[in-house]
């Protein structure tokens, strides 16, 4: 393989470089940005790998549109690692939708590798590659790049596609293709939700279970006017308002400029317009239908899932891994919880566990869990967990063994 050393800073080299993944099929790509002081990421560099290590340097002029078709395209295939704000990026600066995406990360935890896994380690783990980790959190904006950036960079690319390789040889080897592509489809398929919605952000602010739904929906409102305000300043959220201060903005609702700029954390540069227009969206979210949560369910139920949500995780977490999955790909707590109480109150839950590999995987041992039919007991190899079937519901309390 080699590399461009010069990174790439007009429209001809970033087209040869496009051109060659599409004649490929595939390309490794990454993307360097900055994203502390401003509402999208500022892209800084990117980063394409196919025969070739391509340099692509926006900062100097190049234009990253032909990327962001490369990795729309349905006859190309896009391997990165952990792109979730990568893809928010592109995303945000051109609409792009991911159309053929591979994510190392994600493959990783589907062979025993666990979850989360930086490249470095997975590099190290998989090909035996060693990666010089000095410029993780250098300044990418700056220019010239210096040689120990341009080195990392091209580090981060220069070996996703035989990484790839040698996880979707394990993969297939296991029989999880399905179990990869379903997983990757959650994530950053249609309906996965890439970019920030201002109609949903009030779901992100700390605090808002504890409103009252009234006071949810005057949130719900000034969440989206914080939301839209910040992507035109483009500054982060907290910057326009911080959380703790829209909580009470919902729930004292001031009605003028001097009430408005008492309230603790409102910062002094809203004023003018911005205060006209807040006060403005106070008032108009009195006539918005209020926003109730789902109601916690009856004690009883909650008795039995205080005790049957831990015990759920740990099966879960068994289960994963006898089968070398990352428990974390197989469900959370709260999609554990929600399966539970389904099952408990007979009544559907839409969520990950309902159907696909991870109903075969732990689905019917989780209804078991619930109805009594399995008990669990410590193992002293691994997975360290059995799983115990039972004569009846009842054995354990009536002292019981187990069946057989």
């Amino acid at each position: 393989m080699t590399v461009t050393r010069e990174a790439i800073a007009d429209d001809a080299g970033v087209h040869a470089a496009v051109g060659a993944a599409r004649a490929s099929g595939r390309a490794a790509l990454d993307l360097e940005f900055l994203w502390e002081r401003t509402y999208a990421p500022q892209a800084c560099l990117a980063q394409l790998a196919v025969e070739d290590v391509y340099l692509i340097d926006p900062v100097v002029g190049a234009p990253l549109e032909p990327v962001a078709a490369l990795v729309a395209d349905p006859e190309v295939e896009v391997v990165m690692h952990a792109p979730s704000s990568d893809l928010q990026l592109l995303g945000m600066a051109f609409g792009t939708r991911p159309s053929r995406l591979g994510d190392v990360q994600v493959a990783a935890g589907f062979v025993g590798l666990g979850a989360g896994q930086s490249l470095a380690a997975l590099l190290d783990r998989v090909l035996g590659v060693r990666l010089d980790k000095g410029e993780r959190y250098t300044d990418w904006s700056r220019r010239p790049l210096s040689e120990g950036q341009l080195e990392y960079a091209v580090a981060d690319v220069a070996h996703l596609l035989a990484l790839h390789d040698r996880l979707t040889e394990q993969i297939r080897a296991r029989g999880r293709d399905d179990w990869l592509a379903e997983e990757l489809g959650r994530r950053y398929g249609p309906d996965a939700r890439l970019t920030p919605d201002a109609a949903t952000a009030w779901r992100r602010v700390k605090g808002q279970g504890r409103l009252a739904p009234r006071e949810r929906a005057t949130l719900a409102a000034l969440a989206r006017w914080r939301e839209q305000r910040a992507a035109a300043r483009d500054r982060p959220v907290g910057w326009i308002i911080p959380d703790r201060t829209l909580i009470e903005l919902a729930r004292r609702k001031p009605s003028s400029r001097r009430a408005l700029m008492a309230e603790r954390g409102v910062p002094d540069r809203l004023g003018g317009a911005d205060a006209d227009a807040l006060l403005a969206t106070i008032r108009d979210a009195e006539d918005d239908e209020p926003i109730r949560l789902a109601p916690p369910p009856p004690r009883p139920v909650q008795e039995q899932l205080d005790l049957l949500v831990p015990m759920g995780a740990l099966l879960v977490a068994g289960r994963a891994q006898a089968a070398e999955v990352a428990p974390s790909l197989v469900a959370t707590r709260d999609e554990i919880a929600a399966f539970l109480q389904a099952t408990i109150a007979d009544t559907d839950e839409e969520g990950p566990l309902r159907g696909g590999w991870r109903a075969e995987l732990v689905g019917d041992a989780l209804r078991d869990l619930a109805a009594g039919r399995v008990a669990l007991a410590a193992n002293g190899t691994r997975p360290y967990l059995r799983e115990v079937p039972l004569r009846s519901p009842d054995a354990v309390s009536n002292g019981g063994g187990p069946a057989g």
